[in-house]
């Protein structure tokens, strides 16, 4: 218990100090060391853990940081250097949510109905708020790609089976982290494309939000 302790505040605490660092100077470096922590921490944790409560799809949780932390990067240098930056990081973004998906879906299941539901809602957002401000057919295909791995992403979490290596707390956190993840694209695309900044302030702290609650889950599941 006080090993579980002590992983979930290093979880939380240096990722938070991390960000407080980066919003006192607004030096990216500070960003980047918040994701490239967890990625750490998510390795020792899936290294260090007791056979029995690790898997072989636990390997695609640091894939997700890694590629975070390259969609971070090319969507931050995308502002100077165009849309070839953009459409990189999106597709970085698209491989991380692949990653998550293939640690939800270890036995295949996919909550159809909310990955409909999604899928409608998901749609009707990209045509009415997303395409009147978007140029580039090549920006449009990659947006509406990633939209649509983003509902399955969602989907899959929601329909994760419990088992030896997955409970209720490790379920919820890990949907919840991919939730954040997806709501903090979606200020950020509000933001870009329609011109909305209402809530953009959060996006940044959702985005970092998401990787500490897969973290805690994987802390969870390993160190029960």
């Amino acid at each position: 218990m006080r090993q579980k302790t002590l992983f979930l505040i290093l979880a939380t605490v240096i990722p938070a100090g991390l960000y407080a660092a980066y919003a006192a100077t607004e030096v990216y470096i500070w960003r980047c060391l918040i994701i490239f922590w967890l990625l750490g921490l998510a390795l020792w944790l899936i290294l260090s853990a007791p056979k029995e409560q690790r898997d072989k799809y636990m390997k695609f949780i640091p894939a997700a940081f890694a590629f975070s932390i390259v969609g971070d990067y090319l969507l931050h240098l995308a502002h100077e250097k165009g849309a070839i930056f953009f459409i990189a990081g999106v597709i970085a973004y698209f491989i991380a949510h692949m990653s998550y998906i293939g640690f939800t879906m270890r036995k295949g299941n996919v909550n159809w109905w909310m990955f409909a539901l999604l899928c409608v809602i998901f749609g009707l957002y990209f045509v009415f708020l997303l395409i009147p401000g978007i140029e580039s057919t090549g920006i449009r295909i990659a947006v509406l790609a990633y939209i649509f791995v983003s509902a399955f992403s969602v989907s899959a979490a929601s329909g994760t089976p419990f088992g030896p290596t997955m409970d209720r707390t490790g379920k919820i956190l890990t949907l919840c982290g991919i939730c954040s993840l997806v709501v903090s694209d979606i200020l950020l695309s509000l933001h870009d494309f329609a011109g909305i900044s209402t809530g953009y302030i959060l996006m940044l702290p959702l985005f970092y939000l998401s990787q500490v609650l897969v973290t805690c889950a994987l802390v969870h599941i390993t160190r029960r």
